[in-house]
């Protein structure tokens, strides 16, 4: 990626596997993070994912024409207090703190659940957020609570929840000709069958997308990110004098 810096105008990154993205993020050199990113996780029902071009652990292709925007959207927006996940796994706990001291982290996420209105197993509807936006997928493991990226390095969110119209909303107006898509395999179910965005832009979806947080590319969950042309882009305004 480093070499193509001169040449390239945007990356899409997919990865093979479940996990080691955020490694692979954070050691990017500041010249590759500055180009437009997006990606993640290759769908997978079990092990490693499959990529074209075929890589063991990550496929990287660069867009060397035009000038682009890296956006993430997300349909999962915050509401309540902070709380505090307990533990040094990056992906799992069991214990969280909230003001109001310390519970077992499976039966927190039950009682919220209750209050909500939300099925005892709806583990898409209702999510984490961090404070940089990134949207955590979570599932239930014999007490213990799996994130589907990792947690922050503070460890402490805040709830996320499904608002469907406003995600529907804010995707649809952010889209445009040109534009890639690169949404979440959950989201994808949670949309329903109606996914106007499909016939104005190619969309793909993962397990797990890159997110650009504040000019950072990091790896969430539950998030569309749209690589977008900018206006004055060569290759859209040849697309639609093409049309």
């Amino acid at each position: 990626m480093a070499d193509q810096v001169r040449h390239a105008r945007a990356f899409i990154v997919i990865f093979t596997r479940g996990v080691g993205m955020e490694g692979f993020l954070s050691r990017l050199p500041a010249e590759v993070t500055a180009i437009p990113t997006a990606g993640g996780a290759a769908a997978r029902a079990d092990g490693d994912g499959f990529t074209y071009p075929a890589a063991e652990d990550v496929a990287i292709l660069a867009i060397t024409e035009g000038d682009w925007l890296s956006l993430s959207l997300t349909a999962h927006f915050p509401t309540g207090d902070a709380f505090h996940c307990h533990g040094d796994d990056p992906r799992r706990f069991s214990v969280v703190q909230t003001g109001g001291g310390t519970v077992r982290a499976a039966e927190f996420f039950r009682k919220v659940r209750a209050d909500f209105g939300l099925s005892p197993d709806d583990w898409d509807r209702l999510a984490i957020i961090t404070d940089d936006n990134r949207v955590l997928h979570l599932h239930e493991n014999h007490e213990m609570i799996v994130s589907g990226a990792n947690l922050p390095p503070s460890r402490d969110v805040r709830l996320a929840l499904l608002d469907l119209q406003r995600g529907r909303e804010t995707l649809l107006a952010n889209a445009q000709p040109g534009t890639f898509a690169f949404g979440c395999a959950g989201l994808f179910g949670l949309l329903g069958e109606d996914r106007p965005w499909e016939a104005v832009m190619p969309t793909t979806y993962l397990f797990g997308e890159i997110v650009n947080a504040n000019g950072i590319s990091l790896f969430a969950n539950l998030a569309f990110t749209l690589l977008i042309p900018r206006r004055g882009n060569d290759s859209l305004k040849t697309r639609q004098k093409v049309k």
